[in-house]
């Protein structure tokens, strides 16, 4: 099973809590798992994040990160197709979910067996979109919050020097035959007993 992120993941993640000025090891975690086969997104997704703060990080991805279709994926659409034509709702939501990455997302997870993560919130009684968390509950794809996701994969983004490599790394590729780095609170707790403090 991989994780598959939605569009708003990377977007809000990049505005908020995990700006890349401030919190790099977050993307470089999102790469890392990609090449251990369990973070991906879906290539309409890739298409959606046109945003300049993001452009860049996504050009330097490798191309497997965001995924096409292949011929489970074909065959998935027909059943999530099914599902959406089946709902008491106007055609032009209808149309609209199945030209968006929305669809593509569950379809990659129902062809898969993938989670979906996003920060979309289940409305099933809206008569005017359709919400990736109802699709996937009425489908049996798991579908789940970032955080959830970051957990699950025990994510670690921890406090360092700017160079250190590791940074946002999964933990368990470092080898154990190289020494330990000092952690960087006993570094701080270090540097403050060696100031003076003035008294005798």
């Amino acid at each position: 099973m991989a994780y598959l992120l939605d569009a708003n993941v990377f977007l809000e993640a990049r505005k908020t809590y995990y700006g890349m000025d401030f919190c790099p090891a977050f993307w470089r975690w999102l790469t890392v798992s990609q090449a251990d086969g369990q973070v991906f997104s879906v290539t309409q997704v890739r298409d959606e994040l046109t945003d300049d703060g993001i452009v860049p990080w996504v050009a330097a991805q490798s191309p497997g990160f965001f995924l096409s279709e292949d011929e489970s994926v074909a065959m998935a659409i027909h059943v999530v197709t099914q599902w959406a034509n089946r709902q008491p709702l106007l055609d032009p939501v209808i149309l609209e979910f199945m030209d968006s990455a929305d669809m593509y997302l569950v379809v990659h997870g129902l062809a898969h067996g993938h989670t979906v993560v996003t920060l979309e919130k289940s409305a099933k009684d809206s008569k005017k979109r359709i919400k990736i968390p109802d699709v996937c509950d009425a489908l049996g794809v798991r579908c789940i919050e970032p955080h959830v996701m970051l957990r699950e994969l025990q994510a670690r983004f921890v406090l360092g020097a700017i160079h250190e490599p590791y940074e946002g790394a999964n933990l368990a590729r470092i080898s154990r035959d190289e020494p330990p780095r000092p952690a960087a609170a006993d570094v701080q707790e270090s540097l403050l007993r060696s100031v003076p403090t003035g008294t005798a």
